[in-house]
């Protein structure tokens, strides 16, 4: 995973340190997930307006392919790839709810980041 926007074994406090210092809205990285379990095994973190949101990333074993975000959503989008996932993401918005106010933002990734 030479990509310039793999962070591998960055735990959540460092990647969201990382994102801070490069300080755009869409900054992003992805890490290996801290639940390190093979049907979650990776976070995207996205910068958004100074706030960092962390997405899992699952893993299908039915389809052999990676989604984002918790299990149950109708209609999600399957990606072969986290290359995959990342491109498509560079020209489609993604969805950012905050966890807290529950508030809706979208975003693009556009600034990879990496320790």
């Amino acid at each position: 995973q030479s990509k310039d926007w793999f962070a591998g074994e960055c735990n959540r406090k460092t990647a969201e340190e990382l994102l801070q210092r490069v300080n755009k809205d869409g900054a992003f990285l992805i890490r290996h997930s801290s639940a390190q379990n093979s049907r979650q095994p990776y976070t995207l973190a996205v910068l958004y307006q100074q706030k960092v949101y962390n997405i899992p990333i699952r893993f299908l074993e039915e389809t052999q392919g990676y989604a984002l975000g918790k299990e149950g959503k109708k209609n999600e989008e399957i990606f072969t790839s986290l290359d995959e996932m990342i491109s498509h993401h560079r020209n489609n918005q993604l969805l950012l709810i905050d966890s807290k106010s529950n508030a809706k933002h979208t975003a693009y990734l556009t600034h990879p980041a990496r320790p």
